[in-house]
């Protein structure tokens, strides 16, 4: 749960570098200048809160922003800090009851190398504190380095909460909003940041890309092929009572470093024959080689792997490459689409003469003449007799060998 003040305020959101990489444009003046920074807040709570007061503090500038009286911030609703409004530019609109504000500085605040976004309420002399690129945690009660004005007896709400990483153009944000996931993507200003499929990411060739904002004609990096064209991306929601009725749609939730070291990073939610590739001596005994891939129902004797059989809702989406291969989501390797019986099966007719057109290809003919297997599939019994072995001998699903390729093809978005 993200630490909270006055009872649901939590920092949401953070764009740390504008003018760099990607460049965002947050007033819209046509120049992606280093006051376009800005930090986003939402009400988690259940009710309207008055923010007016909140101060927000930076190392080496102090206080730099205080929210105006009787602020009042509606239930799920955002409110937007900018460092400073150029000429030409204006605020972003968001959603109703979403609130804007500009700081009116000319230069920029935050470092961009790593820093910390302090937010005191001094009705109840408490702040919480986010920090970003392995920045260490700042105490501004100690009233050195811009905070010489800071209250000496505040109390630090949590244990201060790390954002991770940023990428130049791109902020960090919590997927969804309020919670303690924290992702890289386009800057959403006043909008919900949705858990984009389950909030699963991939690096592109522009930088990590939520899987929502993922598009035809994008290039994403692949274990084996290196940067490859995205073909079609096709998604597929389901509600909770749809879920409920149909437990076969549930989502597989696999835990940070559930397969291995560091794999996934951060938690990963698949539908249950989506197939995951899993190394080690284990599978060459069994199958002949190192590599196979399984699908994710078949994993889960594993500890950290596991059925969300109440999960409120879910999205799953489709990723079509030129040729089957392995992805790399949220820092596991995951299989990209491939075109057989059970995936067409869960597509809609509109989907399937989207890809028949796209394929060239009538609809009788949809699966034939796929492309080669990325890998070996295990199926059923021999699959859970695969993930039962690496239970009892303490192995885990993947070799340290496995871990180093994905990690050269995964930018960190913890």
């Amino acid at each position: 749960m993200a630490d909270l003040l006055r009872g649901g305020i939590a920092i949401n959101e953070v764009l740390v570098d504008p003018n760099g990489g990607n460049n965002y444009d947050t007033d819209g003046n046509g120049v992606a200048d280093g006051t376009d920074e800005f930090i986003e807040f939402v009400n988690v709570s259940n009710g309207p809160i008055d923010i007016g007061g909140l101060q927000i503090w930076d190392a080496g500038v102090g206080l730099w922003f205080t929210f105006p009286p009787n602020t009042i911030l509606a239930p799920g609703a955002h409110a937007m800090v900018i460092s400073g409004i150029q000429p030409g530019g204006t605020m972003p609109t968001g959603n109703p009851g979403d609130l804007f504000f500009d700081a009116g500085r000319n230069s920029p605040v935050i470092n961009n190398s790593g820093d910390n976004i302090v937010v005191y309420d001094p009705l109840a002399d408490e702040y919480i504190s986010a920090r970003f690129n392995n920045d260490a945690l700042d105490d501004p009660t100690g009233l050195q380095n811009g905070y010489e004005l800071f209250s000496p007896t505040a109390s630090l709400v949590g244990a201060g909460e790390n954002f991770g990483r940023d990428a130049d153009g791109f902020s960090i944000q919590r997927v969804p909003d309020g919670s303690d996931t924290f992702g890289v993507n386009t800057p959403t200003p006043g909008v919900t940041n949705i858990c984009f499929a389950d909030g699963t990411f991939f690096q592109t060739e522009t930088g990590p890309v939520a899987i929502k904002a993922l598009r035809p004609e994008m290039r994403i990096a692949t274990l084996d092929n290196g940067f490859q064209t995205v073909r079609w991306v096709y998604s597929k929601h389901w509600t909770a009572a749809e879920i409920a009725a149909h437990p076969s749609r549930a989502p597989v939730r696999i835990r940070a470093g559930a397969l291995g070291h560091n794999m996934p990073e951060r938690a990963l939610h698949v539908s249950q024959q989506h197939r995951l590739l899993i190394a080690g001596p284990i599978a060459k005994r069994m199958f002949g080689t190192t590599e196979v891939l399984v699908a994710a129902k078949h994993l889960t004797s594993v500890t950290g792997i596991k059925i969300s059989r109440k999960a409120k809702a879910v999205s799953y989406y489709h990723v079509m490459l030129d040729q089957h291969d392995i992805l790399v989501a949220n820092g596991a390797p995951a299989e990209s689409l491939y075109l057989g019986k059970c995936a067409v099966a869960g597509l809609t007719p509109e989907a399937i003469r989207e890809l028949c057109d796209l394929l060239d290809r009538p609809i009788e003919n949809l699966c034939a003449n796929p492309s080669r297997q990325a890998r070996v599939f295990v199926k059923g019994r021999r699959a859970r007799q695969l993930a039962a072995r690496h239970l009892k001998n303490r192995k885990p699903l993947s070799t340290p060998q496995l871990a180093g390729r994905v990690m050269a093809q995964t930018y960190s978005v913890i």
